[in-house]
């Protein structure tokens, strides 16, 4: 074989070395990837379940709200009847 054949040969080895070595990089990059990806998904879903946590939480929170406004509704309402009844009485002059 010639001095050209082999050094042929020789720049084909190196090719094929780096194209094994790019391989290799390649798959370890996407193995690491993988691995993100899953981290990533995984605390997706862990902020998707605290997002409906915290729905739940705010729909229970604006319940117990209109309640509270209810109730000071019927306080004020209470306060009121209360004046009135008292206002009778005095103009009975008991």
């Amino acid at each position: 074989m010639s001095s050209t054949g082999i050094a042929g040969l020789e720049v084909l080895e190196e090719k094929i070395i780096k194209a094994a070595k790019l391989i290799e990089r390649l798959s370890e990059e996407k193995k690491s990837l993988e691995e993100t990806n899953k981290v990533l998904k995984e605390k997706i879903e862990s902020l998707y379940i605290k997002h409906e946590e915290m729905a739940e939480k705010l729909e229970i929170f604006n319940k117990d709200k209109q309640k509270e406004k209810d109730f000071d509704k019927t306080r004020e309402e209470i306060g009121n009847k209360i004046e009135e009844m008292l206002g009778k009485l005095e103009e009975l002059d008991l």
